[in-house]
C-alpha cells in the first residue's frame, strides 16, 4: 500500500516554496565555477563555453542567436 499526499499541491505554492531554490542554484554556480567574459561581446559566461549571448566560441561562431525583437539575426 502507498501513502499519497493528503491534497493537492497548487501551483502557486509548489512555485513559491521553490522559487527560492533556483536562486541559491545559480549563486551557487556563479560561486562554483569559474566564469570569465566573452572576448566578442564582453558578456560574463561560464569558461570554455559557448557565450549564451553573442554565440561565439574561440574567435569562432557557432550558434545561431535569435535577438527577442526578430530585428537582428546572428548567423553561424
Amino acid at each position: 500500500m502507498t501513502i499519497g499526499p493528503k491534497k493537492k499541491i497548487s501551483q502557486a505554492k509548489w512555485a513559491s516554496r521553490h522559487s527560492t531554490r533556483l536562486g541559491l542554484n545559480l549563486k551557487r554556480l556563479k560561486d562554483t565555477y569559474k566564469t570569465s567574459k566573452c572576448k566578442n561581446c564582453w558578456a560574463n559566461k561560464l569558461s570554455y563555453r559557448v557565450c549564451p549571448t553573442c554565440g561565439y566560441y574561440k574567435w569562432k561562431q557557432v550558434l545561431t542567436i535569435k535577438s527577442k525583437s526578430k530585428a537582428k539575426v546572428v548567423d553561424a
